[in-house]
């Protein structure tokens, strides 16, 4: 059968997820309501902030997002890019809210912007927290009180510099590595409950060839992909297509997918992230040795002895 033709069978009952993905989605939950208990955190003055590390389309912003709605409170998001000119004005006019920073990498290479966010985010989360700025020339210096709090949401862990580790001193680190397992479950899920005119089979026929197509290629599953393949499903439907979709969606991937294999970070990049691994499970499981060892080896595929190592290294930076 040619492959631009649409073959989802008509069925009346409808689909449902598998034991398997029913305990990956159960699990994959739990990552998630750790992330809006930091976000709550954050946003009820326990934390002053929290820097959220992940790989890209597992779900970081919009579950960040998500509960910021829930839980009603004021909020502002701001993505892309930003340096200290930016950041200070913005913490000038939004001195109560909760300020959302989406992977804006150009921050970490700027030592002004980590200064100003190192002083938002320290002392007492219920106190104002005085941030000056000073222009280059040092003639003018301006303050703002701010009460508010942070949530950086970022791919790549910080690198160690002095600066950085100010920052991270400041705030909790939350690790956020699901399984592909993990995220194969929820795109299923929300298949199940139908959107944009699908119904959920052909929702649930869109998401199992992302799936395969994502596998066979060897890119780690992104659920960015998800809505895009179900537009180009629905615009196939419709007729408004010449190609198939699913070559459509394929040729999304090859252009977006990100590889599993042949991409490697360097020992520096590797070592930062472990540290800053062990942080987070220390911070987590302060008398839980078993299940700390458990989730650094799920996450890192490392054993023992590199967990002992890595967090000997913070508590010579007194970290830890």
């Amino acid at each position: 059968m040619e492959e631009n033709m649409i073959t989802v069978p008509k069925r009346i009952a409808k689909p449902q997820l598998s034991k398997e993905d029913q305990e990956q989605l159960a699990e994959f939950e739990v990552m998630q309501d750790r992330i809006r208990d930091r976000v709550r955190g954050v946003a009820d003055r326990d934390q002053t902030g929290v820097l959220l590390v992940g790989r890209a389309g597992t779900g970081k912003t919009w579950t960040v997002q998500e509960e910021l709605q829930e839980l009603k409170c004021l909020w502002i998001y701001r993505n892309a890019r930003m340096t200290s000119l930016g950041i200070f004005p913005t913490l000038q006019e939004h001195p109560e809210d909760v300020i959302v920073l989406d992977d804006i990498p150009t921050l970490a290479n700027d030592p002004q912007a980590l200064a100003l966010l190192s002083a938002a985010m320290d002392g007492d989360p219920n106190k104002p927290r005085t941030v000056t700025y000073t222009t280059k020339n040092k003639q003018e210096r301006t303050a703002c009180s701010f009460r508010g709090g942070i949530i950086a949401i970022t791919n790549v862990p910080l690198h160690r510099d002095p600066l950085a580790d100010a920052v991270a001193s400041r705030i909790v680190t939350h690790i956020h590595e699901p399984s592909d397992e993990m995220i194969a479950a929820f795109m299923r899920h929300l298949a199940l409950g139908g959107i944009d005119h699908l119904t959920p089979w052909e929702c649930l026929e869109v998401v199992e060839f992302v799936i395969a197509e994502s596998r066979k290629a060897e890119y780690r599953l992104d659920l960015r992909t998800v809505p895009k393949a179900w537009r180009d499903f629905r615009q196939h439907k419709e007729g408004r297509m010449i190609r198939s979709w699913q070559e459509m969606v394929r040729c999304s991937l090859e252009q977006t997918g990100c590889p599993t294999l042949g991409a490697a970070p360097s020992r520096k990049e590797q070592k930062v992230y472990e540290q800053q691994v062990a942080l987070d499970l220390c911070r987590r499981y302060p008398n839980d040795n078993e299940r700390r060892l458990d989730e650094w080896k799920r996450l890192t595929r490392k054993g023992y002895d590199s967990l002992n190592r890595r967090r000997r290294e913070l508590k010579e930076q007194g970290v830890l």
